[in-house]
C-alpha cells in the first residue's frame, strides 16, 4: 500500500473514531438530562404498579400520570440501566417536577406510599369494621365482627391492597399488648378476676368521660360501686343493648333502665357480659389506676364535665342542677 493511501486510511479511522466519540458523547448528555430533567407534572402524583404488569404497562401507566415527557425515554432510561431497574409492585407517589431518575428509584426500591387511618376512641367494632371495610384501597372482605373492645383505637399506617383482615389482626394485637401491659401496672385491690373485667370497666369509662382529666374519677366511682356492691348505674350500658350503633343515639326511657340485657346496669349487678365499646389508652389506664377518691356517684354537667358526689344527698342536687341547666338550653333552642 502506497504511502498516501495509509495516510488516508489512517485520517479516515481518526475522524470515525472521533465521529463515534462525538455520537456517544451526545448520547451520553442526552441521556443524562432526559434522566434527570424536572419532570412535567407541577404537582404530587400517586401510580399504582400492580403485581405482574410489564414495563409496557409501567410506561403506559406514566405516560397517563403525566410524569415522563416523552414515552420513549422510559424505554431509553430502561434499556441502558438493565438489571439496575426492577419495578416493584404497590403505589407509589411521586413528588412535583421529580425526574425520571428519581422515578424510576421509587419504584425500584418499593418505596410505597404511607396512607394513614385514625379510628376515634369509643366506636364499637361494627363502625370500625364498616369504616374498614369502606376504604378502597384495601383488599379482601371481614367475615365476622371482632369481639369488642378487642380492637386497638389509634392512628394506622397502611398501604395500597393491605388485605383487610391484617389490619384487623394489627388492632387486635395492639390492644392485646396494651391491656397486657396495663395489667401489669395496675393498682392493688381492685375488684376484677381478669384482664378482661378491666378492658369492660374501661370501655365504660371510655364512653361516660368526655373529659381526660375525669377519667380517673369516674374510674374511682365505678370501683367503688362494684367494691359495696351497688349497681354501677350506667347509661352507656343501657344504650348498648338498646340501639345497633352510637351514630344513632335515642334517648333513654324508663322502659330501657327496666329492660333487662347482659349490658344493662341499673338491673344487673357487676360489669356488664362485654365491653361496650373499644377504648383507648387513657380510658384503659383509669381503670387500672383509679383516683383515690371516695366518690360514688357523678352526672353531667350539661357543658361537657361532670360533677361528683359522696352522698345521694349531694347527687341528687347536682341531677336537679343539670336538668335545669338542661331546660334552659332547651329553651334558649327554641327561642
Amino acid at each position: 500500500m502506497s504511502l498516501p493511501a495509509a495516510r488516508i486510511l489512517s485520517r479516515s479511522a481518526i475522524m470515525i473514531v472521533l465521529l463515534g466519540c462525538i455520537i456517544s458523547a451526545g448520547v451520553y448528555v442526552w441521556h443524562d438530562r432526559m434522566l434527570h430533567a424536572a419532570g412535567p407534572h407541577q404537582q404530587d402524583v400517586l401510580v399504582i404498579v400492580e403485581p405482574g404488569d410489564g414495563h409496557q404497562v409501567l410506561r403506559s401507566t406514566l405516560n397517563r400520570a403525566g410524569v415522563i415527557h416523552q414515552i420513549y425515554h422510559y424505554d431509553a432510561a430502561r434499556l441502558l440501566a438493565g438489571n439496575r431497574f426492577l419495578p416493584k409492585a404497590g403505589e407509589f407517589l411521586l413528588p412535583a417536577k421529580s425526574s425520571l431518575s428519581q422515578i424510576m428509584s421509587i419504584i425500584h426500591q418499593g418505596f410505597s406510599y404511607q396512607r394513614r387511618l385514625t379510628i376515634v376512641e369509643g366506636l364499637r367494632s361494627a363502625d370500625i369494621i364498616q369504616i374498614i371495610t369502606d376504604l378502597p384501597h384495601l383488599t379482601g372482605m371481614i367475615e365476622a365482627i371482632p369481639e369488642e373492645g378487642s380492637l386497638r383505637p389509634e392512628t394506622y399506617f397502611y398501604t395500597y391492597a393491605t388485605p383487610r383482615d391484617d389490619f384487623i389482626n394489627r388492632m387486635q394485637q395492639a390492644q392485646q399488648i396494651a391491656l397486657a401491659q396495663a395489667w401489669i401496672g395496675r393498682a392493688k385491690d381492685l375488684p376484677y378476676q381478669t384482664p378482661q373485667d378491666a378492658l369492660i370497666m374501661a370501655s365504660i369509662i371510655e364512653k361516660e368521660a368526655s373529659v381526660k382529666a375525669h377519667r380517673r374519677l369516674v374510674a374511682a366511682v365505678l370501683v367503688n360501686r362494684l367494691k359495696r356492691g351497688m349497681r354501677l348505674q350506667s347509661d352507656p350500658t343501657v344504650l348498648y343493648g338498646a340501639t345497633a350503633s352510637p351514630q344513632s343515639p335515642i334517648p333513654i326511657t324508663k322502659t330501657h333502665l327496666k329492660t333487662k340485657t347482659p349490658w344493662n346496669t341499673y338491673v344487673i349487678k357487676g360489669l356488664p357480659k362485654t365491653p361496650i365499646c373499644n377504648p383507648g389508652e387513657e380510658s384503659l389506664m383509669a381503670a387500672l389506676n383509679p383516683a383515690n377518691s371516695d366518690y360514688l356517684y357523678f352526672v353531667s354537667d350539661g357543658k361537657g364535665g361532670l360533677r361528683f358526689a359522696k352522698t345521694l344527698d349531694v347527687h341528687n342536687r347536682n341531677v336537679r342542677l343539670f336538668r335545669k341547666f338542661e331546660a334552659a338550653a332547651k329553651k334558649d333552642k327554641a327561642e
